[in-house]
């Protein structure tokens, strides 16, 4: 008996010391969530820095890009100007060559030159003031967003100090309650050495409850070993899911999955003391009536010295796990700068291609201004013909003269006799004359043949320097949607690097960016007869600006596109009916959607045919043997006569087998047929009915009816911002004529200028061609916006031979 006393007593002191020991470890524990709390405030500190800097450096791409814009409006405004003073020069020179004085031209001539400036001067003002109000609005923007990043921040700091108040509450609230504990414990102590001597009468009856309890004991062991097994492995499940759906997360949200899982291993250990201390209780209660005391609790202080080990094994194990998960936080947030890094390389690249892109552009447009130079040395050389024209026709006359006074003499040979040697002499001069006369036929057919050939050189050079252009312009549009993807690639991942909130922040900027950017397989018709010929698949992508279509998805990695049409002049998007596409399957109609747009708001690849005025497919009423090229509407057609092509010397007919001709009813062109076999540029485009510039639409087909929904539905939104009703009403102003147009109309004045001077000396075409210059009538030529311009007589455009109208 009174070695019992001592060794329980023992017994319970160091179940009292334990309770101390979890106590300080506890505080330990504490203490170190404090200092990697403070880790975690530096590390976000670094990272709202990097985000800054970040931020900076896009503003300051977002000016450098406005700049450009500017800078590439006000030399597209240059160029309008140019080409219309070029235009008026030309037309004034024109009207006033016979009617004014040079001192009056001259006089016009530098009031031009002084309003000129003037106007340059007001241009380059408002380009300055308009730069300066768009730098103003980046540094406003730029400012807005570090406002609303600095409250929230604000806002991030204060709940976690708040957190950290009520922590630090509830830690001070566990030490006083384990202290009143440890005060309990001791004067139950002191019960308990009271009670010593009844609990050896009990030892026989406990023995047998010890057994049993040995055995619950067991039981509960085998089946707690068990749990934590599946707890293990639903852990290490729980932890690869949440890596993998945690990957892209920010490193703040990761600390706050950590320090739950912490809080939620202290609760655990909570529960756990708090059963024990169910548990005590039970023993002291049934100290009363158990006599082995001691033993039980020397066992239980062994079990506890047992479960106290695994738990500072399981702490080692929870440390290196989070140490392995910092590790890969780190790697993960490396990669993410070294992708970021290559991004903005890439989009440094873009923009220098985009700089050699427009310097080709300036380039080609040099090339452009001088060829219209030669335009007009080929007027000057017109004019030169022109005069030896006249010069060739006065040889005809007094050949003709001298040929009426020969039959006059001839008449009145009865009268007057003429010798035989003035016969003589008068024949001799009448084959001069004729010699004379058929040399003068040649050297004009070599000049002619020699200006025409110059003519369709140029011709060709500008309609290759198009071709070059319009390739140019594709591939700037394209980098210009594959840089406004990037941006939004990097503001996205800004975004993630910066923002502390939940991941509907991130569901909502995904958004975004996928409401700003529609790309997808849509299928376009090959030709007029869908039914016949089928449709074509390509992949459409839609920017803030462009709407792209590439054959393929290696095209669009190579900036290769078909077919731009610009969302400007696009105006509306719609579901068609079984009226508006006859020739389509009904079972196509409720996945076909229709575009109507500007025609000068399309740009196709050169490659492909050109223009889709220009490609060869059967008329609308699909009458054979009927085709239609650049408004003409040839018909097949086969010439005896003696008849010429308008595009080649070739001749057009044969007395027996002519070669397969075409002849346009509305124009009367006569061209050969291989020329529209072979798709060639030298045909010029229909005087009467040719409207490249008029209102087109384009049938596009969606894999299924819910796509269909959503494209019209992500294109109306677009339209309704950025479409040609939008840009109508900001404006508040007509559009005015594109500058290709006044191309095209020098090129045609040009080519018609030559015509009617080289048929005019033919005795068939001699007719027409009196008759047309005869033409007194003024006929309007239609622009864009509806204006209208007078063209007088002489100008080589009347009786409608060429009209351009606005859809």
């Amino acid at each position: 008996m009174p070695l019992l006393i001592p060794l329980s007593y023992r017994g319970y002191t160091e179940s009292v010391i334990q309770l101390l020991l979890a106590i300080w470890i506890l505080e330990g524990r504490l203490q170190s969530l404090h200092s990697e709390l403070e880790c975690t405030k530096q590390r976000e500190g670094k990272l709202s820095e990097d985000n800054r800097l970040l931020g900076e450096k896009v503003s300051t791409l977002e000016k450098e890009c406005a700049g450009l814009g500017l800078k590439l409006k006000a030399a597209e405004n240059r160029l309008e100007q140019e080409l219309r003073a070029h235009e008026e020069t030309e037309r004034r020179s024109l009207v006033s060559k016979e009617e004014a004085n040079l001192e009056v031209v001259k006089a016009l001539q530098a009031k031009l030159n002084e309003e000129k400036l003037s106007r340059q001067r007001a241009d380059s003002q408002s380009q300055e003031k308009e730069r300066q109000m768009s730098m103003l609005n980046v540094d406003y923007r730029q400012i807005q967003q570090r406002l609303q990043k600095l409250e929230g921040e604000h806002r991030q700091e204060n709940e976690k100090v708040k957190t950290l108040q009520c922590q630090v509450e509830q830690e001070q609230q566990k030490k006083c309650s384990l202290q009143s504990e440890l005060s309990v414990q001791v004067s139950e102590v002191a019960h308990l050495r009271a009670r010593e001597t009844q609990l050896t009468r009990e030892v026989t009856q406990l023995r047998e409850g010890k057994r049993s309890t040995e055995e619950e004991l067991h039981k509960v062991k085998t089946a707690r070993s068990v749990d934590n097994l599946q707890m293990k492995e639903l852990q290490d499940q729980l932890e690869a899911e949440q890596y993998f759906s945690t990957l892209y997360k920010t490193q703040a949200q990761e600390l706050k999955e950590d320090l739950e899982e912490r809080q939620h291993c202290v609760q655990e250990l909570e529960e756990e003391r708090g059963s024990l201390k169910h548990q005590l209780q039970i023993a002291l209660a049934r100290a009363d009536s158990e006599a082995l005391a001691r033993s039980i609790a020397e066992e239980t202080v062994a079990d506890l010295e047992k479960e106290k080990t695994m738990k500072e094994l399981e702490h080692k194990d929870l440390q290196a796990k989070h140490r392995t998960e910092l590790a890969n936080k780190e790697i993960a947030f490396n990669t993410m700068k070294e992708r970021e890094v290559d991004f903005k390389k890439s989009v440094e690249q873009l923009i220098k291609d985009k700089d050699e892109l427009n310097h080709q552009m300036k380039i080609m447009q040099e090339d452009l201004n001088k060829a219209n130079t030669n335009m007009e040395d080929v007027e000057k050389l017109h004019k030169q013909l022109k005069q030896e024209q006249l010069l060739k026709m006065q040889a005809v006359n007094k050949l003709a003269e001298i040929m009426n006074r020969k039959d006059m003499s001839n008449t009145g040979r009865g009268k007057n006799k003429v010798s035989s040697a003035e016969l003589r002499k008068r024949e001799k001069e009448c084959r001069k004359l004729q010699q004379e006369l058929t040399q003068e036929r040649e050297k004009y057919g070599q000049m002619a043949a020699k200006w025409q050939k110059d003519l369709q050189e140029l011709q060709s050079q500008a309609q290759e320097d198009n071709m070059i252009r319009l390739r140019l312009q594709m591939e700037l549009d394209s980098k210009d949607s594959e840089i406004e993807q990037l941006q939004i690639k990097m503001a996205s991942l800004s975004s993630e690097t910066a923002s502390l909130s939940s991941g509907g922040a991130e569901n909502d900027d995904d958004i975004l960016g996928q409401e700003s950017r529609l790309e997808g397989w849509l299928s376009i018709p090959n030709k007029q007869n869908i039914r016949r010929h089928g449709w074509k698949k390509q992949y459409v992508v839609v920017s803030s600006k462009k709407i792209i279509f590439y054959n393929s998805e290696s095209d669009k990695q190579n900036l290769d596109p078909v077919l731009i049409l610009d969302l400007n002049k696009v105006f509306h998007v719609r579901s068609v009916t079984q009226g508006d596409v006859i020739r389509a399957d009904a079972k196509d109609i409720p996945r076909i959607f229709q575009l109507l747009y500007a025609g000068e708001g399309e740009v196709r690849r050169p490659d492909e045919g050109g223009l889709p005025q220009l490609e060869l497919t059967a008329s609308r009423d699909d009458k054979p043997g009927t085709y239609m090229l650049k408004g003409h509407e040839f018909v097949q057609i086969s010439y005896h006569m003696p008849t010429n092509c308008e595009v080649c010397p070739k001749p057009l007919w044969h007395m027996f087998k002519p070669p397969p001709a075409l002849e346009c009813r509305r124009c009367r062109i006569k061209v050969h047929r291989e020329h529209l076999e072979r798709k060639e540029e030298a045909i010029a485009p229909c005087k009467l009915h040719y409207d490249p510039n008029s209102a087109k639409e384009l049938l596009l087909l969606a894999t299924n009816m819910d796509d269909q929904k959503q494209w019209i539905q992500r294109l109306g939104k677009k339209i309704q911002k950025c479409g040609y009703k939008a840009n109508s009403c900001v404006d508040g102003a007509k559009v005015s004529p594109s500058p290709s147009l006044y191309c095209e109309i020098n090129q045609f004045l040009g080519l018609t200028w030559f015509l009617v001077t080289h048929f005019s000396q033919l005795p068939q075409y001699s007719e027409n061609c009196v008759s047309l210059s005869k033409a007194s009538i003024y006929q309007p030529l239609h622009f864009y916006g509806g204006s209208t311009h007078k063209v007088k007589p002489g100008s080589l455009v009347s009786d409608g031979l060429y009209r351009r109208r606005t859809g």
